[in-house]
């Protein structure tokens, strides 16, 4: 690998947190920065307010179906993003790769493009990634070819923990995509001194759209899913709680 030099800068900035219902208020309760997350795949923001960041993704089942390039980079446009996630393949960083090339200088006239290091089980794509001089790039935490992060946190916890070693200080940007909230809790920690070694650090949810624990379902009168945009605040009010509480 090529030698890096490492990134010095002067200010801590607080983890951004992106999700569809982000307000400044919620954000300003958890310590974190906020970010409305914008996808192709239904999820869409009921109010986009002045000076709130916006990360804009394909979402999973615009992924899974087929990316329309221009249908894309039209909601990129639109919604004015801060940062869009480059199309990736799940599970081949060598696919994710070819699109990154086709994708970013398209994406990057309009928004921070972000490099997806799918087979994060492996280091070669955090090494290439740094070899290639890319800024921004994205951990998948939702799911591994081999596992699934809401059912093993830990493993995917610990794969994330790996590639921070080697990207914090070194990229200005790290994404977590979609972090389960029992990983993302362990990797707090991490993520704010990874903040302090000069990387922005920021992570996307729309998992809030289950209560994420059975007090907040019976808050919820016996139900998992919200009815309403104040239930769906809520949520995302309690599963942050919960995601950012130090661990015991």
């Amino acid at each position: 690998m090529s030698p890096v030099r490492r990134r010095v800068r002067p200010a801590v900035r607080a983890v951004i947190a992106c999700a569809p219902d982000m307000t400044a208020e919620i954000a300003m309760r958890h310590g974190v920065e906020p970010c409305v997350l914008v996808t192709l795949s239904g999820f869409r923001p009921r109010l986009l307010s002045g000076g709130v960041r916006v990360l804009a993704d394909v979402g999973l089942r615009a992924a899974i179906s087929g990316v329309n390039a221009a249908e894309y980079l039209a909601l990129i446009r639109r919604c004015r993003a801060a940062w869009a996630v480059v199309p990736d393949a799940f599970g081949d960083f060598r696919k994710t790769l070819a699109l990154w090339h086709r994708y970013a200088p398209l994406i990057a006239r309009r928004a921070a493009p972000i490099l997806v290091l799918q087979e994060l089980h492996k280091m070669r794509p955090v090494v290439h990634a740094l070899d290639l001089g890319v800024e921004r790039v994205a951990l998948p935490m939702r799911r591994h070819p081999d596992a699934s992060c809401a059912e093993r946190p830990q493993l995917c916890a610990e794969r994330a923990a790996r590639a921070l070693d080697l990207l914090c200080g070194r990229v200005s940007h790290v994404h977590l995509l979609g972090p389960a909230l029992r990983a993302l809790r362990i990797l707090v920690p991490r993520l704010r001194e990874c903040e302090r070694q000069g990387t922005l650090v920021s992570f996307d949810t729309i998992a809030y759209h289950r209560a994420p624990d059975s007090a907040t379902k019976r808050v919820m009168g016996g139900r998992w899913q919200p009815r309403s945009a104040g239930e769906s605040l809520m949520l995302l009010d309690a599963w942050l709680r919960l995601a950012l509480a130090a661990r015991p």
